[in-house]
């Protein structure tokens, strides 16, 4: 079987293409016979089973018509998919098949195969990214960043006992508190409820905590603050909130001091030795993480260049995507969507927020890396899609699978993907910025 003829047509809502596929005569002669061996098992009243004549067993199916077309859906579904995964089209949902034509014994047979496919994009540039990255070695700033945050892991807290002290930045005071909405509306889990909070730190938002500088133990408040960025959720509505405060007692925050007796807390000889093993797992961290971070860097600067938005048919076949894979993931850790739902305190709304961005975000970098794969005319071999499947228990079984099941070419995107994303690590420009956490 082969493809005769590609239509593509974009209307600018989607793009689709129009396939004709031909079976050769030889194809069709042998998938009457193979039709007409699985009807032999009939009972043909009058006759031994498998010796009905052709004439006979077409009638017993509704005529030779019906025969016909039985034998022409066996060879279409043994052939077509294969033929249509063999020439690299990938139809994003199910194709619709048109036969118009009764399948005539020794004579090729044709029929039509249309559907959906993927965008086809520009970029408004080829040329290589510009990237920046850490450095590939611990730098002393990371090193000593990590030992404050190590030294900040073991720290202790000291009650501040002097009945007249009033709240500064850096104290840890508790309190009791209610968070309400602008409306009054009160919020789950913050009626009432004892919290220790750092001035400073981030605990709450810093227009909360400026309410709580210069206050001493004892004392209670009432007032306005705004939550806005990562802090705010869901059920803050605007992030105009109201809080009634009761301050019930201060603390400081003790954090050891760095020398031999902290280093060999941590099983090191001293300080030196505990820099070192600082810098030797930081330097492993880096070996692991930075050539991911490179991949994710190079993509995310090559998909700002995508020329206008990604079609929406094109995300919402993603999104579906983006669904079924978190079910599947909830279903092996052995939950159900709304007990993930609960555990996690997620609203509904929230949930298909974040998979609507995940889906945009997948569909543009697809775009994108085929867009880039495209100018740069290069092909897919069949030892590509080997190499991709080494990484398997049992690679030629793998691509087996792939190919009995028809999406060798889902292979072959994998690919052309990973070629560019190759291509584009090896290319990038570098910038190496120090960055902090």
């Amino acid at each position: 079987m082969e493809i005769t003829k590609t239509n593509f047509e974009d209307d600018g809502q989607a793009r689709e293409i129009d396939l004709t596929l031909v079976a050769s005569a030889e194809e069709v002669d042998e998938y009457i016979k193979l039709y007409l061996k699985d009807l032999s098992n009939l009972e043909v009243p009058g006759f031994r089973k498998g010796k009905a004549p052709r004439k006979v067993i077409e009638q017993g199916v509704g005529g030779h018509e019906a025969f016909m077309g039985g034998a022409a859906e066996k060879l279409i579904n043994s052939l077509a998919f294969k033929c249509i995964d063999d020439a690299d089209i990938l139809f994003i949902e199910e194709p619709e098949f048109n036969v118009s034509t009764v399948m005539e014994d020794g004579k090729p047979f044709s029929f039509s195969v249309s559907g959906k496919v993927p965008p086809v994009m520009e970029l408004t540039d080829y040329e290589p990214v510009s990237i920046e990255m850490p450095p590939d070695e611990a730098t002393e700033a990371e090193i000593n960043r990590h030992i404050d945050n190590l030294r900040d892991y073991y720290h202790t807290f000291e009650d501040i006992t002097d009945e007249s002290h009033a709240a500064e930045m850096g104290d840890y005071a508790m309190l009791n508190v209610t968070i309400t909405t602008a409306e009054g509306g009160r919020i789950s889990g913050l009626t009432e409820v004892d919290r220790l909070v750092g001035l400073g730190k981030g605990t709450m938002p810093a227009s909360f905590d400026e309410h709580i500088i210069g206050a001493t133990k004892g004392m209670t408040l009432s007032f306005d603050f705004k939550v806005e960025g990562e802090m705010n959720r869901p059920e803050f509505g605007d992030g105009n909130l109201h809080a009634n405060v009761e301050v019930m007692s201060f603390r400081k925050c003790i954090v050891p001091e760095l020398d031999d007796a902290f280093a060999q807390k941590l099983g090191a000889e001293d300080v030196h030795a505990l820099t070192e093993q600082v810098k030797n797992a930081l330097n492993n961290d880096k070996n692991r993480y930075l050539p991911q971070l490179m991949e994710e860097r190079v993509v995310d600067a090559l998909i700002k260049r995508i020329d206008g938005p990604v079609p929406e048919y094109y995300v919402d076949f993603i999104r579906q995507d983006v669904g079924r894979e978190m079910v599947a993931n909830l279903d092996k850790e052995g939950t159900s969507l709304q007990d993930w739902i609960l555990r996690n305190d997620v609203q509904r709304e929230e949930l298909k927020e974040n998979i609507q961005a995940e889906a945009l975000n997948r569909a543009v970098r697809d775009c994108a890396l085929e867009a880039m794969f495209k100018h740069q005319g290069w092909e897919v071999t069949d030892k590509d899609v080997e190499d991709l499947l080494q990484g398997t228990d049992n690679p030629e079984e793998t691509l087996k699978s792939w190919q009995e099941s028809n999406h060798v070419s889902e292979l072959r995107k994998m690919c052309r993907q990973n070629m560019v994303i190759r291509w584009l690590v090896k290319t990038a420009e570098v910038t190496v910025v120090e960055e902090a956490e």
